[in-house]
């Protein structure tokens, strides 16, 4: 009998056939047998859910679950949370795969550390190129307290790579914090999900692993499409937004979250040809309510450093700003302001790359 399970590995899936095959010949090189495997079927209608039910017999530890009335990957996520029985889990996505010995190293590490998160790198394919993407933290390898690291606003930190699957968790700190996918959520679900995470103030690793391969450019994605559910970028910001809201370092932090969420509306607004006619309407409508929403006591530290064009595009989608001149965005920000830039390489415990 193989020893019982300590990670889960859930994989919520849906019409992924041409991809499926692939994750889970890379599941079968893990050489631990105490990994479970729960592959979360939402209603396909291709044959995943026949290519996950024959794989099953392969794997020491393996169920397939469907689900019921819910859909989406939040749903799925949260159904394998709920049945998983291992103390540790993690997530894949049905058409991403890993590479040989991820799971074994990255489960070995995360109990060496006795964290409740560790946070790798992945390799981010598109066609047939590949790029490494690394978690924009210097120390790695030992346990820091996450929202030391969230700022500061103006460059990319670890609140802006929200990918859940770039993980593993401790099951028992997310059913504590009650750290579940909004399953309103049809895109964007990691982005608030992962402010949360942050916030919760778990014992957090960052290590020098990458296991995971990211495929972008699916055609079944729903990053694909081009209707009212491409919006949902709102409503996980706004989650976020609230989570930040009711914070004890609100006033420190708000500014990052919603330097966040222009830069997606930023994004989001130039890639808008994408979407259908109706969604490009109410799009341009939701613009304009969340800038609307930006305090004006905030703007100087939530637009510093941000270019002129993106502030003035800003402007003509709805936000408010007095005089842009005043607000001295390019002026250097006292140390009190934001933290210090650093060379990530340069601090302790960071890696060569």
């Amino acid at each position: 009998m193989p020893p019982a399970p300590r990670l889960s590995v859930v994989v919520p899936m849906q019409d992924v056939a041409p991809y499926l095959p692939t994750l889970l010949v890379t599941l079968r090189r893990t050489e631990r047998r105490d990994v479970e495997l729960l592959l979360i079927d939402d209603h396909s209608r291709d044959d995943t859910a026949a290519i996950a039910e024959a794989a099953l017999p392969s794997f020491p530890h393996a169920r397939l679950l469907h689900l019921d009335a819910t859909t989406g990957l939040s749903a799925g996520r949260n159904a394998g949370v709920a049945a998983a029985s291992a103390p540790v889990v993690t997530f894949l996505d049905g058409d991403d795969w890993i590479a040989p010995g991820y799971l074994d190293r990255a489960l070995a590490r995360f109990e060496e550390r006795d964290v409740d998160v560790l946070r790798v790198d992945h390799t981010r394919v598109t066609g047939n190129l590949r790029e490494v993407v690394r978690n924009p933290i210097g120390v790695r390898g030992r346990v820091v307290l996450a929202r030391e690291h969230v700022l500061p606003v103006h460059r990319p930190t670890i609140v802006d790579f929200p990918t859940a699957w770039s993980g593993l968790y401790r099951r028992d700190f997310l059913l504590e914090h009650d750290l579940r996918f909004h399953e309103d959520l049809l895109t964007a679900e990691d982005r608030d999900w992962w402010w949360r995470v942050v916030l919760a103030d778990g014992r957090m690793s960052f290590e020098d692993l990458n296991g995971v391969r990211y495929r972008r450019g699916v055609a079944t994605s729903l990053t694909q499409i081009g209707d009212a559910r491409q919006l949902h970028y709102f409503d996980s910001l706004t989650h976020a937004l609230d989570a930040v809201s009711a914070d004890r370092e609100a006033d420190r932090l708000l500014p990052k979250v919603w330097r966040g969420y222009l830069s997606i509306l930023l994004s989001q607004h130039r890639a808008a040809e994408r979407l259908h006619a109706p969604a490009r309407l109410e799009q341009a409508r939701r613009n304009a309510a969340v800038l609307a929403r930006l305090p004006q006591a905030l703007l100087r530290k939530t637009l510093v450093m941000m270019s002129r064009a993106d502030v003035d595009l800003l402007v003509r989608l709805g936000l408010t700003v007095p005089d842009v001149d005043r607000l001295q965005l390019s002026r250097r920000q006292a140390a009190a302001e934001v933290a210090q830039d650093v060379d990530p390489n340069t601090l302790p415990g960071a890696a060569a790359r």
